[in-house]
C-alpha cells in the first residue's frame, strides 16, 4: 500500500514525521493526494514523499462464464423494493471471444392482475414476435455457479436453465 510521508523540518533540528490517513494501491491514486499535500505543505521545512509499494490491479476472473452462453439463451432479471418486476433477456449474438453477448428484452405472459393482492404470475414469450426494445452488449460474469450480465444500476440479470423457461414468476405492482 501507498501513502504520503510528511516529515517537518523543526528549527531546534528535529524530525516530525506525519503521514496521510489514506492508502492507495496505485501511484495514479497517491499520486492526487500528494498534489493536495504539496499545496498545503508548500514551505522549504517540510520534505513530501510517497511510501510503500504498489499492488497489483485486481481483476475480476469471468473465464467459468466464457464459452458456457449460446444464441438462445435467455437471462432472467427480478427486480423492485416494495414492488416486484421480472425482464427476460435473450440472447441474440455472442462475441469470437466468448466473454460478451448481445442481448434483447423479450415480452412476458402474464396470467393475472399485477395490481391485485393476488398477484401476477409471468413467463418468457419464447416464440414470435418477442423482442422489446433495441440490443444491449453485456460483459459476462461469474460469481459461484451463476452466470449474469449487468443490466443497469440496481439489476443483474441471471443465465436460466432450459426447464425454467416454462415456470412462471410472481409480479407485484402494488407499492
Amino acid at each position: 500500500m501507498l501513502q504520503v510521508q510528511i516529515t517537518e523540518h523543526t528549527t531546534d533540528g528535529r524530525e516530525i514525521t506525519r503521514y496521510s490517513n489514506r492508502k492507495y494501491r496505485t501511484m495514479r491514486g497517491v499520486g492526487k493526494d500528494l498534489e493536495q499535500f504539496q499545496r498545503v505543505y508548500h514551505e522549504p521545512r517540510y520534505t513530501l514523499a510517497i511510501i510503500g509499494e504498489p499492488e497489483q490491479r485486481r481483476t475480476r476472473d469471468n473465464s467459468a462464464a466464457i464459452g458456457q452462453v449460446h444464441v438462445g439463451d435467455i437471462f432472467h432479471c427480478m427486480w423492485g423494493y416494495d414492488m416486484t418486476f421480472n425482464d427476460f433477456y435473450e440472447v441474440v449474438a455472442v462475441s469470437a471471444t466468448g466473454k460478451t453477448v448481445t442481448t434483447r428484452r423479450i415480452a412476458v405472459r402474464m396470467d393475472g392482475d399485477p395490481c391485485s393482492p393476488a398477484r401476477a404470475r409471468v413467463r418468457p414469450v419464447l416464440t414470435g414476435d418477442r423482442f422489446i426494445g433495441e440490443p444491449e452488449r453485456h460483459l459476462l460474469q461469474a460469481y459461484n455457479n451463476s452466470i449474469y450480465i449487468h443490466i443497469n444500476s440496481f439489476s443483474d440479470a441471471f443465465l436460466m436453465e432450459p426447464e425454467d423457461y416454462v415456470r412462471t414468476y410472481d409480479e407485484n405492482h402494488l407499492d
